[in-house]
């Protein structure tokens, strides 16, 4: 990622949830469908729908890092 420019990736749209350090549900069609039936998405997927989330992304991010590290640590033990 450049600095000051966010990629257009499914963590940084702001239809995006992440629900663990992989993946999440995009929910560009939130009231139209059941939300049991969101589809699933990568972080690093795309679409045409994509929005930007703005200072969300940062938080997101730290989020799944955080994920990332613990999930880490509990292999080592």
């Amino acid at each position: 990622m450049v600095h000051g420019k966010i990629k257009q990736i499914c963590l940084s749209c702001k239809h995006y949830r992440p629900t663990d350090e992989l993946e999440g549900k995009c929910r560009v069609e939130k009231g139209k469908i059941d939300h049991l039936a969101y589809p699933v998405k990568q972080h690093d997927d795309s679409c045409d729908l994509w929005q930007d989330c703005g200072q969300q992304y940062y938080i997101r991010i730290g989020w799944v890092r955080s994920l990332r590290s613990k999930k880490e640590a509990d292999s080592r033990v």
